[in-house]
């Protein structure tokens, strides 16, 4: 397999990636340029966190549809089960909307000042069906994805960019609402335009996948089966996502709690952009490593790619591009700016810990071995909230602080996670050994 095709079938997937964490920096832009902005910017920044851990047990259904949707029987219960995990995540989010549980979270458990709290809570109720359309939409991603049509992944992702960028500054323009709400509007309007559009464009795909039997002595899927492959995956993006709150709450204990609340997200905003092609990395290698020469090219992939995303971000925060980046496109407040400075910096690393990271755990997921993953990140969870703690009582800024954790705790993850991968190498050989040979050349 050529590094040409492992690009090409790559590519339009990151580009959705990178497209998907556009949105956000779009949003923030508008939201600096209306009145009370550094509120907003952490205000916003809380909505979003809390939202985006409210999805999580529905954020891995892209794998799980890409590695389980083999049939029409495996369709229909992946189907029922993709419903019943939307109404779940709704419930939470209306929970969390139209309950004290949002006080208690946010002001109780995290310790957020009192504006930031009280602006964020209209955005809550906006974003109630957030997680539900992402849901569904992942679903249909992941079919599409294993009919080698990731580039209309892509396409459905520029739709969500072109909504949430031009709905927050039409909004920011003509509204006068407070940027939580117009940041709100965009997110949940755009998400729901780009499940539209993979539900439309995977109908073939469906169709296929609905008249393709079952395979003589295959198992029949069961809910079990589908919970005990998913349930490791919910898990592990809910530990990652633990982490933004984690850190939310040592910034809120900070002396400047309100300027470091605002700084983060832009600074997680940045991180999100540079290792958007890591993301994307997993459905990749879980879709081409049929085989041992398949798996040395993806892996040494994995390697050029990780460095070079770091390198890339190393050259936006070591250079003048994040004054022209936070400052002319941003026009983040001038007094938060060398905060999103130093925290980008010590962050460097990320991009390629996210590539590493995502190449280990699809070859993990290719042994249906997925316990290790959650487990492994549940250390580099314990690693975060230490680093944290540590680097705060020995009097390090808060930004500084955010960036050494997140680092600590993906670099430890990393290592139990390889560990495990060189102790299931057997299991990959036997699954190769399975695949007809005419299927792995023809890869």
């Amino acid at each position: 397999m050529s590094y040409q095709k492992i690009f090409r079938f790559w590519l339009p997937l990151a580009f959705s990636w990178l497209l998907m964490t556009i949105a956000g920096p779009w949003i923030q832009a508008v939201i600096s340029r209306l009145p009370d902005a550094k509120t907003n910017l952490a205000a916003f920044g809380i909505v979003m966190s809390v939202s985006v851990t409210i999805e999580t047990p529905i954020m891995m259904l892209l794998a799980t549809s890409t590695a389980l949707a083999r049939d029409r029987q495996a369709y229909r219960v992946l189907w029922r089960y993709m419903l019943v995990a939307n109404v779940l995540v709704t419930v939470i989010a209306a929970a969390f909307a139209f309950t004290p549980l949002f006080e208690w979270w946010t002001g109780i458990l995290l310790g957020i000042p009192d504006n930031v709290h009280d602006a964020a809570r209209p955005g809550m109720v906006i974003m109630l069906l957030w997680s539900a359309a992402i849901g569904y939409r992942r679903f249909f991603q992941g079919i599409l994805i294993r009919n080698d049509q990731t580039g209309v992944i892509g396409s459905g992702t520029i739709i969500r960019v072109v909504v949430s960028a031009g709905l927050a500054i039409l909004l920011g323009a003509i509204a006068g609402w407070s940027g939580v709400v117009i940041g709100a509007i965009a997110m949940v309007s755009s998400v729901g335009a780009e499940a539209v559009y993979a539900v439309w464009y995977a109908g073939e795909a469906v169709d296929k996948l609905k008249a393709t039997e079952p395979e003589p002595d295959a198992q029949p899927l069961t809910y079990r089966m589908i919970f005990a492959f998913h349930a490791p995956l919910a898990m592990t993006s809910l530990l990652t996502l633990l982490v933004r709150p984690m850190i939310e709450r040592g910034l809120a204990s900070t002396a400047n709690a309100e300027d470091a609340l605002a700084a983060w997200p832009i600074v997680f905003s940045i991180i999100l952009i540079m290792r958007a092609g890591g993301m994307a990395w997993q459905e990749v290698v879980i879709a081409l490593s049929k085989g041992p020469e398949q798996t040395r090219a993806l892996r040494r992939f994995t390697v050029v790619m990780g460095t070079s995303l770091s390198g890339a971000m190393a050259l936006l925060a070591f250079t003048p591009l994040i004054d022209v980046y936070i400052g002319y496109l941003l026009s983040v407040p001038q007094d938060i700016r060398p905060l999103v400075i130093e925290g980008t910096r010590i962050a460097c690393l990320i991009p390629m810990l996210t590539t590493f990271q995502n190449y280990l755990r699809a070859m993990l997921m290719r042994t249906d071995t997925t316990a290790p993953i959650y487990q492994a990140m549940a250390v580099g969870l314990v690693v975060t909230g230490t680093t944290i703690w540590v680097g705060l009582h020995l009097g390090l800024s808060g930004l500084i602080t955010a960036g050494l954790s997140l680092t600590f705790g993906m670099t430890v993850e990393m290592a139990l996670l390889w560990v495990r991968y060189n102790t299931n190498k057997f299991k990959l050989k036997a699954i190769w050994q399975s695949v007809p040979p005419a299927t792995v050349a023809g890869d």
